[in-house]
């Protein structure tokens, strides 16, 4: 990972130089404000199991809620001003089939942006993201949730990956734990063109999620810091989002907000997106409303400009452009 030839000099300027283009490409487009916010992240599928099948080996009585469609979606989002969601793949049911979602977006044209899930490890990876991108595949989502114990070899399909999105403009979502975060590191530092956007804060303060009886996670400054450090790569974008699984777990998700602090002063709201990660946001003694609540109504010394990045603009220029 370290043989990089160019000087450190010139990757910045190169890093700097993209970012800043990708942004005036954005803003170019003019306003949008008209079309609301955006939920940068939202899981969906079908209760129709003989068209929408579960992977081999998922049992039925494991997915809860039945199904999550576009319509269950939109009946919790609208009244909170959401008008799009970006639509994420759901592993642990479905496997890699990104299908459903394709079928959705066809049908809401405008409103759905795809991030399917990805096999990293696949020596034919690049392959698959081409046929899902003719399909309207926006972003891919890595799992990669395993113990981080060693850089990626220079092998690893997953740099091919993100050669790849680099290439056709798509977008990498690492689905991580805290110690990830320096590997990270590495691979936009090996592709600093690829763009990146984080799953739910790093995962930062998920230890704990799903004990019982319940146990609070930890904002370890060591992860935030962590976290922080990879603003250095322009490219890089964290989702604001599952805050029902993070920290202290309990609305209105105030202990949150020195975090969210944090990375708005690395990151700028630019870089910066809500997502609610429904259906499991809506789930008993949480709410969707709680959710968006904490970035559009609870950060005190955000100026509206900003509340538009972090709510739509960001989303926006990420996924839907």
């Amino acid at each position: 990972m370290s043989g990089l030839s160019s000087s450190p000099v010139t990757r910045r300027e190169f890093i700097a130089g993209a970012a800043a283009a990708t942004l005036a490409a954005t803003v170019s487009r003019g306003a949008a404000a008209s079309l609301g916010y955006i939920d940068g992240h939202s899981h969906l599928w079908s209760p129709e199991r003989a068209r929408y099948p579960l992977r081999p080996g998922a049992k039925e009585e494991d997915v809860k809620p039945q199904g999550f469609t576009p319509g269950d979606f939109f009946s919790h989002a609208r009244p909170e001003g959401v008008s799009r969601v970006v639509a994420v793949g759901h592993t642990v049911h479905f496997g890699f089939d990104a299908r459903y979602l394709i079928d959705a977006a066809r049908a809401r044209p405008g409103e759905i942006a795809i991030q399917a899930y990805l096999d990293h490890a696949d020596p034919n990876v690049t392959t698959r993201m081409a046929e899902l991108k003719a399909q309207g595949v926006k972003a891919f989502r890595l799992r990669l949730l395993d113990p981080w114990q060693s850089p990626f070899p220079a092998s690893h399909p997953i740099l091919k990956a993100y050669e790849f999105a680099a290439r056709e403009r798509l977008v990498i979502c690492p689905l991580i734990n805290p110690d990830w975060l320096p590997q990270l590191g590495l691979l936009s530092e090996r592709h600093p063109a690829t763009v990146v956007a984080i799953d739910h804060i790093g995962r930062i303060g998920v230890d704990g999620f799903g004990k019982v009886p319940p146990v609070p996670g930890t904002i370890r400054a060591e992860d935030v810091a962590n976290l922080a450090k990879l603003a250095q790569y322009p490219m890089v974008h964290v989702k604001l989002s599952a805050f029902y699984a993070l920290g202290k777990r309990t609305p209105p998700y105030d202990d949150m907000i020195p975090l969210v602090k944090e990375l708005l002063k690395a990151y700028g709201p630019e870089r910066l997106m809500w997502g609610s990660d429904c259906p499991y946001q809506v789930g008993p003694g949480h709410g969707y409303k709680a959710s968006i609540a904490l970035v559009r109504d609870r950060l005190d010394g955000v100026s509206e400009g900003d509340r538009e990045w972090l709510l739509r603009k960001t989303a926006e220029r990420v996924f839907f452009s």
